[in-house]
């Protein structure tokens, strides 16, 4: 029988003796659940005094100490004044973020190692009151305090009534499904004595596509094994449809369309079609996991940049020359096409490779 470790014997534990970190773990997201609109509330706004606001204790302390035991009566009215000022900073600092509602606006997606511009509309219910003095923050706060890039607080003033969008940037570091970080929104108006802060979890989850590759070679010229792969393809093409004529293509221009055969082809229940020149043709282009020169000896990784980085030039040159562009992945093949759709589903594609 072997001896089992310390990490082994960790695993057999019941649940209720998971260690305490985990525990307040599952309970801190189960009271904030992942939601892509949120309005603070008292169940979810919580508030302490500040750095200045525990110094400003202390001195009231004092000073009440003070008075008390010289029975100073001028002391115990500005006692009493202090005390009744940083009451009512306490009720407006918490009442400075009651009602704010937060919404998060649809992410685009970005290569990894970029930065995901996250746009929050933040509205004020509120009629008569403003929001001033707001900070908003996407993830952990940049250490050196700094106003620009990811974990930089964002200043929002609201007016009564009024809503405004703030751009925050959050970190991409690698490819695939993305999960937006925690968002903080906080406050010390009006005297900095309290900070009030709320937290929000966004649901949505941003796809990142594989970094590009700066030191990608040429697009690989369509010849060699890539045509000869598809001659067989062609040569049943060629069967069912007459010479110098394709199926329609996302993009054709209108003039293409060979009306006349079109209106026979949808007859029998198929699509359009457009003339194509049998001199002259542009061949599509086919990006191969393992044959595409450029591509062996890299990783996977390393692949997937550089295919990237192939897909975003091979869009830019079919639109110039019309050339015809599709993926073929181990286990895995997106026809050839071009368009912004096209595009993103290559990208889609190269971002998901190999992932459950």
């Amino acid at each position: 029988m072997s001896p089992r470790g310390p990490q082994n014997r960790r695993s057999d534990q019941p649940g209720w003796a998971q260690p305490w970190h985990t525990w307040w773990r599952q309970w801190w997201e189960a009271r904030l659940p992942r939601q892509d609109h949120l309005t603070l509330t008292q169940k979810n706004l919580y508030i302490l005094p500040s750095k200045a606001g525990w110094s400003f204790g202390g001195v009231f302390t004092v000073l009440l100490l003070a008075s008390i035991n010289e029975q100073v009566n001028l002391g115990y009215a500005l006692s009493f004044m202090l005390g009744g000022a940083a009451l009512a900073a306490l009720y407006q600092t918490h009442a400075n973020l009651h009602g704010v509602s937060m919404r998060l606006l649809p992410v685009r997606s970005v290569h990894a190692c970029d930065v995901l511009r996250v746009q929050v509309t933040l509205t004020n219910q509120h009629r008569k009151q403003g929001r001033l003095g707001l900070l908003i923050t996407a993830g952990p706060r940049a250490p050196d305090g700094t106003r620009e890039g990811p974990g930089c607080p964002q200043d929002v003033e609201l007016a009564p009534g009024s809503e405004s969008t703030v751009e925050l940037d959050v970190e991409a570091p690698k490819r695939g499904w993305h999960v937006l970080p925690r968002i903080t929104i906080e406050t010390r108006y009006p005297l900095g004595l309290f900070r009030a802060w709320g937290y929000w979890r966004p649901q949505t989850q941003v796809l990142v596509w594989p970094a590009l590759d700066p030191q990608a070679p040429p697009l690989p010229s369509p010849v060699g094994n890539q045509l000869a792969d598809r001659t067989q393809e062609r040569a049943r093409h060629s069967e069912e449809m007459p010479e110098g004529l394709r199926d329609y293509r996302r993009g054709d221009p209108l003039r293409w369309i060979a009306w006349k055969k079109s209106s026979h082809a949808l007859a029998s229940g198929t699509g359009l079609v457009t003339r194509e020149a049998t001199s002259g043709r542009t061949p599509d282009l086919w990006l191969n996991w393992h044959t595409s020169p450029g591509l062996q000896g890299l990783s996977a990784e390393a692949r997937l940049s550089r295919m990237a980085t192939w897909l975003i030039q091979a869009e830019q040159k079919a639109q110039d020359q019309g050339q015809l562009y599709g993926l073929e992945l181990p286990n895995q093949t997106i026809a050839c096409d071009s368009g912004p759709r096209h595009l993103r589903q290559c990208l889609d594609t190269l971002a998901l490779w190999g992932q459950a």
